[in-house]
């Protein structure tokens, strides 16, 4: 970033720069929480004076008092004191993130790819947020995700080396490392409008068989999974659709045609807008998950770790310095 030169060579700014360390922030960020010298020090593993004289190092370098200082007493930040914690605050965090963005960046190689395929609904809901993310953090690494029509596609091309992560729907084939899980609650949801949420929970059950209801195509897991559920708290289900895609249900729903037991993160925008809202009903939330995999026999390229962290899924610990949710129950 570029400076003015006179106003990057102004006497006190210059004093400044060169004057204060990470060390001051850290060691006054402490004082503050801590309230008194003798706390700050015993949790910096420093001595009183040792963080005295950086406080007093301080107050030299800005010019003005940070701290009203009572004897046996909390120590009280000043106008100017309470205006230089938000400062080192802001510039401690920054530096966390510059540090994680960094630890993620290294030994990534220039203008590589990373080819991910999915046999599921995550590319719209999931995938294109973290390849946002990664375009930020790893810019030199272009993301390539391609929709594969079932698991099997999905797991040959990890296999044939055409694609560097998996993410499937369980179970997980024992031949593929499994790299983490993605958690899934559905809820069933309507209209805000819609009648049902004006019944008592009791007789929501009930209401289903007379309204019409979307869910997912015949054969699908998350179909065995909503049929389950309706048979077991009891519910006559009068599918007027089904979908291999979530889009085509969250349409109906959201439209008002239909009522549909849906995936949390794919309504998310709705539920914000008010185009729709959760009915309380018994046996819900649904959890339903997913897998993410590596190709058998080949290392885990760094760039595949970078995007795990991207990811709302509990990632191996080895993998990922960010752990996530916890892992799914299998649908």
């Amino acid at each position: 970033m570029a400076f003015p030169s006179d106003k990057w060579r102004h006497t006190s700014r210059q004093r400044l720069v060169s004057g204060l360390a990470f060390d001051h922030l850290f060691t006054f960020q402490t004082l503050a929480r801590a309230g008194s010298f003798r706390a700050a020090a015993a949790e910096l593993a420093l001595t009183q004076p040792a963080v005295s004289q950086r406080i007093r190092h301080l107050e030299r370098l800005l010019g003005c008092t940070l701290l009203e200082r009572r004897q046996g007493a909390r120590s009280e930040l000043t106008t100017a004191g309470r205006e230089f914690l938000a400062f080192a605050e802001e510039v401690l965090t920054r530096t966390d993130l510059f540090h994680e963005r960094l630890e993620r960046m290294k030994d990534l190689p220039e203008n590589s790819t990373l080819t991910v395929v999915s046999d599921s609904d995550h590319i719209k809901h999931l995938l294109v947020e973290a390849v946002m993310a990664m375009k930020e953090t790893a810019p030199s690494v272009r993301v390539v995700i391609k929709h594969e029509p079932s698991r099997q596609a999905c797991t040959q091309a990890l296999s044939e080396g055409r694609a560097d992560l998996g993410i499937c729907r369980y179970p997980a084939p024992s031949e593929f490392p499994a790299l983490g899980t993605i958690e899934e609650r559905m809820y069933l949801y309507a209209r805000p409008e819609d009648p049902i949420h004006t019944l008592p929970r009791i007789d929501r059950i009930a209401h289903l068989a007379h309204a019409d209801f979307a869910t997912f195509a015949d054969g699908m897991r998350s179909r065995e999974l909503v049929e389950r559920w309706a048979e077991k708290v009891g519910a006559a289900l009068h599918v007027v659709l089904e979908s291999r895609g979530l889009e085509a249900m969250r349409t109906y729903v959201t439209r008002g045609l239909a009522l549909a037991v849906l995936p949390e993160f794919c309504v998310r925008e709705d539920l914000r807008a008010g185009l729709l809202q959760v009915v309380a009903a018994p046996g819900l939330p649904l959890l339903r998950g997913a897998v993410i995999l590596a190709p058998p026999n080949r290392a885990v390229a760094q760039a595949a770790r970078v995007f795990l962290g991207m990811l709302p899924a509990k990632v191996e610990s080895s993998l990922s310095p960010s752990p996530r949710a916890a892992a799914p129950v299998p649908a």
